[in-house]
């Protein structure tokens, strides 16, 4: 934020030291959480592909089945095919007393009540095992290669299906057998979306406009504080969001996931004597590193490089490394830990506004998803920011919560929402500002759409996005800021 003082002492190290607003920082994860939940929906599709829950009858009837091979054999395929989990773990443990039993039916059987229960590791274990015991059942190979499937192993998955089609399933599983296929080839596809989109912002420079005379003497003042006025301007923005990853070997993935995004104001400042001139940004993101994937959880170890541009050049570059944790607790939770560290390094025109700087941050986060269109989430972030000098140097605690749904019918109606609490502290008293810099800013961010609408494949989107920051110095800090753009964009 450029700023502009009548009392010089004031204008140099004010300009220096204060840390940038952290708007990149929530527009980042606002557009990462949206390609994460993107790529979910996906996943949710993938399901149907497994069977649902249900009750043990046969041909709506009840049968006691008692503990003999060929009653318990076909009881046992029953069960399985209908669902009839309840009463598997009864029949299963009978089986395994009687003499000239099968191992591997009953490892099957055991296999997929164990991913019934959610206990993936197990059903593998299990499942594996029958293979082993019975490497030709078809029936046995299919299951597996469904598990390698749903535990994110596509090489394996690949290769189990192409052996239960060799050993012999009948037409119509074949033709399930191509489905999957089909899920694979997506999964290992590009995957996210890319927006443009015109709108407007009632405060591009961040400013107040305050006023205040700091020496009155005869009634003239002597020496006055003025700040800038805030800048009006309509505007063009864009953002690219993109995801993939490669299966390596079982869970071990490489990741690729590139960012970009930036918006053009029309509007510049005014003042030929202010330091920021233009204040349209670019923002890019590349992240290239290691993903553990399974059922159950997301490990990833991203070294990434950042490029800002403002004020028509380059103004820093950053390196950093993220480490993250995903785990899915059940079908409706997922909690998720992160910790990141990032060095930035301000170009000879960026250092006219900023200084380079270490920022290591720790985050936490979890969601919810009552119904499979809708989605509670909420996060908090720890962060340091460490500039050479002390009075730049601040820690802050960040709290948000956001709510996404998708509304029935045929408009596709959705929309998501994210409330942002931040609370930042800077180490040292400042002389020249006259006091210890704490800011306490509010973020909130509202999109909606119309998945139903969509023109040439684009779906119009509506965002709103709206600032309010709070200083202890607020006649220097204190402002707000809104800015309104319609979008049209394209889900990959």
């Amino acid at each position: 934020m450029p700023c502009r003082f009548r009392a010089v002492w004031l204008l140099s190290l004010a300009c220096l030291v204060a840390p940038a607003i952290w708007a990149d920082d929530d527009d980042t994860r606002f557009l990462q959480d949206q390609t994460r939940r993107s790529i979910e929906q996906k996943a949710q599709a993938e399901e149907a592909l497994a069977a649902p829950p249900g009750t043990l009858m046969y041909e709506g009837r009840r049968y006691q089945v008692p503990s003999t091979l060929e009653a318990l054999t076909p009881a046992i395929y029953v069960a399985i095919n209908t669902n009839q989990w309840r009463q598997l773990p009864d029949f299963v443990a009978r089986y395994r007393e009687l003499p000239g039993h099968r191992p591997a039916l009953a490892n099957m059987a055991e296999s997929l009540l164990a991913r019934f229960e959610g206990n993936y590791p197990l059903a593998l274990q299990r499942m594996e095992l029958a293979s082993e015991q019975e490497p030709t059942d078809a029936r046995v190979l299919l299951e597996l290669a469904r598990l390698w499937f749903e535990d994110h192993q596509e090489k394996r998955a690949e290769q189990g299906f192409a052996r239960a089609l060799d050993a012999g399933l009948p037409l119509e599983v074949q033709m399930l057998i191509q489905q999957y296929h089909q899920a694979m080839d997506i999964r290992a596809g590009w995957h996210g979306s890319a927006a443009l989109g015109v709108g407007y912002n009632d405060n591009i420079n961040q400013a107040n406009g305050y006023y205040s005379c700091l020496n009155y003497f005869a009634g003239i003042c002597f020496f006055e504080r003025q700040m800038p006025d805030p800048i009006e301007s309509e505007l063009v923005s864009y953002e690219l969001s993109l995801q993939r990853r490669y299966n390596l070997s079982g869970n071990h993935n490489l990741q690729l996931r590139p960012m970009s995004y930036g918006t053009y104001y029309a509007e510049t400042n005014p003042s030929r004597t202010a330091t920021m001139q233009d204040y349209s940004t670019n923002l890019a993101i590349l992240q290239v590193g290691y993903q553990y994937l399974d059922a159950r959880n997301s490990i990833s170890l991203m070294p990434y490089a950042e490029h800002y541009y403002r004020n028509r050049a380059s103004d820093y570059l950053a390196h950093g490394l993220q480490l993250e944790w995903r785990r899915t607790l059940s079908r409706k939770w997922q909690i998720g830990t992160s910790l990141d560290t990032k060095r930035y390094e301000y170009t000879s025109k960026g250092q006219r506004t900023g200084a380079d700087y270490e920022m290591h941050q720790w985050g936490l986060t979890a969601s919810f998803m009552p119904q499979p269109n809708t989605s509670l989430y909420t996060g908090l972030t720890l962060s340091r920011r460490k500039y050479e000098i002390e009075q730049a140097s601040s820690k802050d605690w960040a709290a948000r919560v956001g709510l996404y749904h998708a509304f029935p019918g045929r408009a596709g109606l959705f929309v998501n929402g994210m409330g942002i609490y931040r609370d930042s502290r800077n180490d040292a008293h400042d002389f020249f500002l006259g006091d210890r810099r704490r800011d306490r800013q509010q973020v909130y961010i509202l999109s909606a759409g119309a998945n139903g609408w969509k023109v040439a494949g684009l779906t119009p989107e509506l965002r709103v996005r709206h600032s309010i920051n709070h200083s202890n110095l607020d006649w220097a800090f204190g402002f707000e800021q809104t800015e309104v753009s319609l979008m049209l964009r394209r889900q990959f």
